[in-house]
């Protein structure tokens, strides 16, 4: 049987492209093929959201976390450790902020929903999975003082749960464990809400000690930025 001019030509043809295919998923020392392996760029981005949450920069580590994983609420972290420090940093993104974060410049407006805020419900909703976001995080690392401080942060913002806030605070105080600039200012206000005003000085100087800005612990500013 014979092939004609344009059948030998098709068959070079497609033995050229199969081998150029073989070459570039081949090591060029030896030949072996190895498949391509796809890095998850979830992987930095959530690091970097860690460092901008770390800097007191609450809106854009949250819009950084929403971005990449807009379907976060619907995900199971317990299999994931990836998911696990997204829902932190988003968690305390919004324990302060107050719940209330504006987005709007950070994330499409399809993806925004409920995260900005923009109503006291939405508000109350964002703080409500802060709260169970955090305790279902310090439930799998018992007596963290970092885990321990976010979550105490959280508590305080939410209306009913500032006695508890303030016990958890108290008692990592005790201990020198606070594990956050942030963590101090929940303390000063929250002995502030009591009455103690000498224990609301001495949270703040700690505040001021340990928080990279001046502007972390003033009582009544805005926790987001």
């Amino acid at each position: 049987m014979t092939i004609s001019k344009r059948g030998s030509r098709m068959v070079a043809v497609s033995l050229g492209i199969i081998s150029a295919l073989i070459s570039a998923s081949s090591l060029a020392c030896g030949g072996d093929w190895y498949p391509e392996v796809q890095i998850d760029p979830r992987i930095r981005g959530v690091a970097e959201a860690e460092k901008t949450l770390a800097k007191g920069n609450y809106v854009a580590a949250a819009g950084s976390v929403v971005r990449m994983i807009p379907q976060i609420e619907r995900l199971q972290p317990q299999s994931d450790p990836l998911i696990a420090r997204a829902e932190r940093v988003l968690a305390v993104a919004i324990a302060r902020a107050g719940g209330k974060l504006s987005l709007e410049q950070e994330v499409p407006m399809q993806l925004l929903g409920h995260w900005s805020g923009k109503t006291k419900l939405d508000q109350n909703n964002n703080l409500s999975w802060s709260v169970r976001t955090l305790r279902r995080a310090l439930s799998a690392q018992k007596d963290d003082p970092r885990l321990s401080t976010e979550l105490a942060e959280a508590l305080s913002r939410v209306e009913g749960s500032r006695d508890e806030a303030l016990a958890i605070l108290e008692s990592l105080a005790a201990r020198d464990l606070i594990g956050s600039a942030q963590g101090y200012k929940a303390l000063a206000e929250l002995r502030q809400r009591k009455g103690d005003a000498a224990g609301q000085q001495l949270a703040m100087k700690r505040c001021e000690s340990m928080a990279p800005s001046s502007k972390i612990c003033e009582l009544g500013a805005p926790r987001a930025s």
